[in-house]
């Protein structure tokens, strides 16, 4: 009988131990576990303006010939994106056929509100590392800026992506090396699947 009495206060002592704690959380914070004064970040209206990337999207270019790129030739490729995490990013991947030969890589966009612009970055087969860079609107047009080495010449890179519709958008990239002009070397146009 004292073993039995001895069960019940060890049963109400753990109780009391664990119920007083959770009811002191229950009362300071919201069903997410935040103070309830925290408001959970949301996306910036910048990212709205991205909105026309999300999808799938079958990507017919040509590469122009220029000393980067040779010959050049058709492009036939896809680009698919999607909203990231909380929607503060967009996350595409995509792949081509040229040749050029095979291109896979993916993308990530997201609106950093300290630069006050777009980060990138691009990771691919066709070049190592990953190609950060910057975006921003120039009008209508969303324009994305990066650079990368290949061997010890620095390239740098611009795409320009205009005509932008529900359906479709127009490509040009251009690049540069040293205090070149930017030379184009590749034109597409991606439609929505």
């Amino acid at each position: 009988m004292r073993r039995i009495a001895n069960c019940g206060l060890v049963i109400a002592l753990i109780a009391l131990c664990w119920g007083a704690p959770r009811a002191q959380q229950s009362s300071g914070d919201d069903k997410a576990g935040h103070p309830p004064d925290m408001q959970m970040p949301k996306p910036a209206p910048e990212m709205d303006k991205l909105n026309f990337l999300i999808g799938d999207w079958n990507v017919q270019g040509e590469y122009l010939e220029t000393p980067m790129t040779g010959k050049g030739g058709k492009e036939t490729g896809w680009y698919k994106a999607r909203l990231g995490p909380g929607g503060f990013s967009v996350i595409a991947d995509f792949e081509d056929q040229s040749p050029l030969g095979e291109e896979i890589g993916h993308e990530l966009l997201s609106w950093d509100p300290a630069a006050g612009a777009y980060t990138t970055a691009t990771i691919g087969n066709s070049f190592p590392g990953v190609v950060l860079g910057k975006a921003h609107w120039d009008g209508d047009a969303f324009v994305t800026e990066g650079e990368f080495k290949m061997g010890d010449t620095v390239i740098h890179t611009r795409a320009i992506q205009s005509h932008i519709t529900k359906n479709s958008v127009h490509i040009e990239e251009s690049s540069q090396t040293g205090t070149e002009p930017y030379q184009l070397i590749w034109k597409a146009d991606a439609i929505r699947k």
